[in-house]
């Protein structure tokens, strides 16, 4: 199954981090750009609830009909924005910061201020090389905890967060290690949503048929990114500017050539794709990626060993 070429995306991730260059007034545009345009979801990554605009964000976004998808990593400063009634379909707390630090006890109090807040929150890893072989000690996090949702994203290398080496890319050898410390009912209990197919495989091995309507790569389709600086992208893993949501419209930059080259692209089968029994479900899986940081294997998802025979 495809999806036909559409006017505007339906999901947009936007890196709202209060570290951002642009000042509160220019970020209010880019909210009412996204609402303009009809967006459905709207997903605030990097510490969204500490930007001083986040309440006015919140409004516009809410008002205009978008349904948003939270990130939080438990800071003061996110905590104090979290007021009870905000428009928040979903919120996610950010493990990561506790694994770099080897202690979960920060996350379980985190969990405890965000429910009495009045949110159920669920759990979210974007998955490094150095982390993914702790997802079954996380797994067992939630069921102890009583956390029902858990998230592994795609990774975002749009230039405005945190800076992504090749080296910090998950490997086949690090889908391997992770897989012999999978139990058979390692996920039991959970909702999962994985954004790489070959995670994917590993830990949902018996709902296959969930991913039947995969269409491939949506990035300058249904999916789309905003950067710090209100730049549109195809995707957070693909980092090209199609320009400046403080200039243009969503519709606008939706229509340039240069989205249509990326829509090519992903059309295109990749040179270490060919062959493969199972391009016809993957697609070439996270395309983004694997034009970034894979070209020497065919741009081939960085996560997959070889073309499947």
């Amino acid at each position: 199954m495809t999806i036909d070429l559409l006017d505007t995306p339906l999901r947009i991730s936007w890196c709202l981090s209060p570290e951002g260059s642009l000042p509160v007034a220019d970020m209010l545009i880019v909210a009412e750009r996204l609402v303009e345009a009809g967006v459905f979801f709207v997903t605030l990554e990097d510490r969204p609830l500490a930007h001083p605009a986040i309440h006015d964000i919140l409004r516009i976004l809410a008002d205009g009909g978008c349904q948003v998808i939270l990130t939080c990593e438990g800071t003061a400063a996110e905590f104090n924005s979290l007021q009870p009634g905000l428009p928040i379909r979903q919120l996610y707390l950010d493990v990561a910061p506790c694994l770099v630090r080897d202690d979960l006890t920060p996350l379980s109090q985190a969990l405890e201020t965000i429910r009495n807040r009045g949110f159920d929150p669920g759990l979210l890893l974007v998955p490094r090389h150095g982390n993914v072989a702790k997802i079954p000690q996380l797994f067992e996090f939630c069921r102890a905890h009583k956390v029902a949702r858990f998230k592994l994203p795609n990774v975002g290398i749009d230039g405005s967060v945190r800076s992504l080496a090749e080296a910090a890319l998950v490997t086949p050898d690090d889908l391997q290690v992770l897989a012999g410390k999978l139990g058979p009912d390692a996920a039991s209990g959970l909702q999962l949503e994985v954004h790489d197919l070959f995670l994917w495989e590993l830990l949902c091995p018996d709902q296959q048929e969930s991913r039947s309507e995969y269409g491939g790569c949506q990035a300058a389709n249904s999916l789309g990114h905003v950067d710090r600086d209100g730049n549109l992208l195809p995707c957070s893993s693909w980092p090209q500017k199609l320009g400046s949501l403080l200039n243009h419209s969503v519709e606008t930059l939706w229509a340039l050539p240069e989205r249509q080259r990326v829509r090519d692209e992903i059309a295109a089968t990749p040179e270490g794709c060919r062959g493969c029994r199972d391009l016809s479900s993957c697609f070439g899986g996270c395309r983004g990626l694997a034009r970034t940081f894979n070209r020497h294997q065919g741009s081939r998802d960085p996560m997959c060993r070889e073309p499947r025979n």
